[in-house]
């Protein structure tokens, strides 16, 4: 598949963690690895080594990448990054921002404490509605969710059926960004516990997230894996000024 599709990478815990590596995370979870090969194999458009947060602009859609194992504290030198970068887009020209890194801010899954950094949430997720992000897009827990217009736990709104019955989101009147995790690509696949009130869909299968955006929509599908059939689909709409 990597022979034949481009694609970008986000760093994780499996790349990056390591005791006295500067990671955020004191995990030996990338068994000292400390992102050198990572880095070495997926060259990607960062600003130095072991930097690994970078933005590119595909059609419509400009996508800020961060690493959730780097430091993303107020002040630090990826959170002023993610301040710029999101702030820089002319959502005239690019109309979609798409937030993507590891760890999720929401998650309705097993072990909740280990999946979601409620530090991370409270530094970052403020940036998200003040630059008015369309979508987040995590992995690291290994499932599919997908939330409603989500701000600090609370649902700031809800999809609307189109006519063939797809969820909905208009953006043209914007109140929150719509969250998603999508780790569910591999490994062994991660239960569901108590879903939260922000919580509107969860398929524990393997899968992947299939888009395509012009300046008025992105659709959004999640595919099984195993018969190619689509068990999740979403719109996210847009008016554009004339």
């Amino acid at each position: 598949m990597a022979s034949q599709v481009s694609y970008m990478t986000a760093i994780g815990n499996h790349e990056r963690d390591y005791i006295g590596s500067g990671s955020v995370y004191i995990t030996p979870d990338s068994g000292g690895e400390c992102g050198v090969p990572y880095e070495t194999y997926f060259p990607m458009p960062t600003p130095a080594k072991d930097k690994p947060w970078y933005s590119i602009e595909q059609g419509s859609i400009h996508f800020t990448v961060i690493s959730t194992e780097h430091d993303w504290t107020e002040n630090s030198e990826q959170y002023e990054w993610m301040t710029k970068d999101m702030g820089s887009v002319d959502r005239s020209k690019t109309p979609w921002l798409i937030f993507t890194g590891h760890r999720p801010m929401y998650s309705s899954s097993t072990n909740r404490l280990f999946n979601v950094d409620d530090r991370f949430s409270k530094a970052v997720e403020p940036l998200l509605l003040q630059h008015k992000v369309d979508l987040a897009l995590f992995g690291h827990v290994h499932n599919y969710e997908r939330t409603c217009s989500v701000y600090q736990s609370n649902c700031l709104a809800m999809p609307t059926k189109d006519r063939n019955g797809i969820d909905t989101y208009d953006h043209s009147n914007y109140s929150a960004p719509v969250q998603a995790v999508i780790g569910m690509a591999g490994f062994s696949l991660t239960k569901f516990s108590k879903p939260g009130s922000w919580s509107l869909t969860r398929i524990s299968d393997f899968g992947y997230l299939r888009g395509h955006a012009t300046k008025e929509d992105i659709n959004l599908e999640f595919v099984n894996a195993n018969t190619r059939q689509v068990q999740d689909s979403f719109r996210i709409t847009k008016r554009q000024n004339r």
